[in-house]
């Protein structure tokens, strides 16, 4: 049996042993990481160490760096000292070797040269920039639109407008306006199933189907906050049934790659000045009004040599304006609210009406007509 002595000296030389494999490793790790990063001189590898080392988390920030990773290098150098050696910085989490040779190359660029700083704030600016809709749409399949209806999700109801497109300077048509309830608003899911699929079946057929996205709850360790319970189960479980079947009837179709869209939340509110904060305000006034505008009119206008250009109004039936008077105030708000989704997706989407995307584009000089900010 070996003696105390003994089995302590064996654990010291294990434990020794064991110290020098890691220092060992880590050289080797160090060592090869340097070997990845690009070869510097003397002077540049200390200009970076010194530009690194005696710099805070906002002047770092300048640089071609996100702000995050700012926040973790300077932490990083909090806890464990300036850097030593270039490679160090890959220890630091966020840091591989693209994103670092990256950091390096603008830690090195001449004073000079573009504005570093400039050059943040427009990555900022553009990181701003959303697009109208999700997924985005194919260019090719734009001009092939002819029709398109826009479906309103509540939590007991479902509305929905159809738009024929009008082409060259012809005002668009409304073909359907209607608002259906689906009665209660705590439905087992099977039941809920049946009579979403049932609504679906009611919502005419059109090239592609546009409804607002819906609020969405995020991942978090307080699943009784308000964003989480601002979220209707029934409500999102409506939205998926119908968007599903309504994706369902492109199936076959080779040359349609998407045939449901999802509008920014608010966008036809703030197109047609409907939102004070974010609070919408009603309608009917403006639907109103876009009633009262007669097209048939070219004949009362002296000719001028230009044409009337019509092609962002709509149209309205005589059938379909009776319908909407005879409705309860309630259900005219939501037929309003989804028509004017579908007329937002046209101007702003389909015809890429210049003056329709200024008005919710904070910079009105915005040329790109797929963007809002």
């Amino acid at each position: 049996m070996l003696c105390r002595h003994s089995l302590l000296g064996v654990t010291t030389r294990c434990l020794r042993l064991s110290s020098t494999q890691q220092l060992r490793s880590i050289q080797s790790e160090n060592d090869q990481a340097s070997s990845l990063l690009p070869a510097y001189s003397d002077a540049d590898r200390l200009k970076i160490l010194k530009t690194i080392n005696e710099n805070g988390m906002m002047q770092i920030s300048n640089y071609d760096i996100t702000k995050a990773r700012a926040t973790k290098l300077q932490n990083w150098k909090d806890r464990h000292g300036p850097l030593q050696e270039l490679s160090d910085i890959l220890y630091v989490d966020g840091f591989g070797l693209m994103v670092t040779t990256k950091f390096f190359t603008s830690l090195l660029a001449p004073a000079g040269s573009r504005s570093i700083a400039q050059g943040r704030q427009n990555k900022t600016k553009a990181a701003r920039v959303a697009p109208f809709i999700t997924p985005a749409m194919d260019e090719r399949q734009r001009p092939l639109i002819a029709s398109a209806v826009g479906v309103r999700i509540g939590v007991s109801s479902v509305s929905w407008a159809r738009l024929k497109i009008g082409s060259n300077e012809d005002p668009c048509l409304l073909t359907h306006w209607q608002h259906h309830e689906l009665n209660d608003k705590k439905l087992h899911l099977s039941e809920l199933s049946r009579r979403c699929l049932y609504v679906s079946h009611q919502i005419p057929e059109a090239d592609c189907y546009v409804m607002e996205s819906p609020q969405m709850a995020q991942a978090s360790s307080n699943p009784g906050s308000i964003d989480q319970q601002n979220v209707n189960i029934q409500k999102a479980q409506v939205a998926a049934i119908i968007s599903f079947s309504l994706m369902a009837r492109s199936d076959g179709d080779e040359n349609q790659t998407n045939n449901v869209y999802y509008m920014r939340r608010f966008l036809s509110a703030r197109l047609f000045n409907h939102l004070v904060g974010t609070e919408r305000v009603s309608t009917e006034d403006t639907i109103s009004a876009m009633m009262r505008t007669h097209y048939n009119v070219e004949h009362q206008v002296p000719e001028t040599g230009s044409s009337l250009n019509l092609h962002n109004q709509v149209n309205f039936p005589a059938d379909l304006r009776l319908l909407f008077s005879q409705q309860e105030r309630y259900q005219r708000e939501l037929l309003g609210q989804v028509l004017l989704l579908s007329l937002a997706f046209t101007r702003l989407v389909l015809q890429q009406d210049p003056q329709s995307i200024a008005s919710v584009s904070r910079n009105s000089k915005d040329s790109n007509p797929n963007r809002v900010s």
